[in-house]
């Protein structure tokens, strides 16, 4: 088994031995947030919409070649099939649909993303808030033009890919927007770069900012970057739902909070 996926494994099992279900949850702010990312049944044609694109790109044999910012390990130009790409950058279908949830109910009107990849992720955000302005940053020139023609596709708008590196694109994005509502850090899974990140879009950011972070659990790194985030003297309430994990900034929230959260039915036994 490679390390990686080890710890990932063990990483699950850590975070799921801590973790609350809606039922433990004594604030009704988060109470109302778990409910509605997690708890949520409903099915939404945005999720049909994004899915039929997904198994088009998963059905693909083209050649695209891949600029790799990523993790630090496989950095440089590779050539890879769409299939390849969706099945391991993409967004799973439950993170989308999380994703998708979790901005209807906050509906931010300006909404910055580190990480569209093929643009799964930023289909399915852009499909919540229509009447939001969404920028997404993606490294990768022939992978955001796929993004850009799957957002063409369903006629979204509203939502623009800026392609080249996060370090040359995030400031002037922001810069653009002036002040942003949500900030989704994904694409680029290294402690130092998370951090510089969140500290570079923190001045754009106002008291009902949320700040979303993907793969948290990926490495140590991730989880160093994770917990040093948590503690900043901004963060007032963090809340991990494991697909991502959130912060906010809001000082009504008098005492700082962490929590971790899974849908009820992980843990059947605590219904109380």
């Amino acid at each position: 088994m490679p390390d990686g996926m080890l710890y990932s494994i063990v990483a699950f099992c850590k975070f799921y031995w801590r973790a609350v279900t809606k039922y433990q949850i004594h604030s009704p702010f988060v109470f109302e947030l778990a409910q509605a990312v997690l708890e949520d049944r409903r099915d939404y044609y945005a999720f049909r919409d994004v899915e039929v694109l997904r198994a088009r790109m998963l059905a693909s044999e083209a050649l695209l070649e891949v600029t790799d910012y990523g993790t630090g390990a496989e950095k440089g130009l590779k050539k890879r099939t769409l299939r390849s790409i969706v099945r391991r950058a993409g967004s799973s279908a439950r993170q989308g649909q999380r994703l998708f949830r979790l901005l209807q109910w906050l509906a931010p009107k300006t909404v910055v993303e580190m990480g569209s990849s093929v643009g799964i992720s930023t289909l399915y955000m852009a499909s919540a808030v229509r009447n939001a302005r969404l920028v997404s940053l993606e490294g990768c020139p022939q992978t955001a033009e796929v993004a850009r023609t799957n957002l063409e596709v369903l006629g979204l708008r509203h939502a623009e890919i800026i392609t080249g590196p996060f370090e040359k694109n995030l400031i002037p994005a922001l810069q653009q927007l002036r002040q942003v509502d949500l900030v989704f850090v994904d694409g680029n899974h290294r402690e130092k770069p998370t951090l510089d990140y969140f500290e570079q879009s923190l001045p754009f950011a106002h008291n009902h900012t949320v700040f979303v972070f993907d793969d948290t659990h990926w490495s140590a790194g991730m989880q160093a970057a994770w917990q040093r985030i948590q503690q900043h003297p901004r963060v007032t309430l963090s809340i991990d739902f494991y697909d991502f994990a959130l912060v906010f900034l809001n000082p009504d929230f008098k005492v700082r909070q962490h929590w971790s959260i899974v849908p009820a039915w992980w843990k059947l036994w605590k219904f109380y």
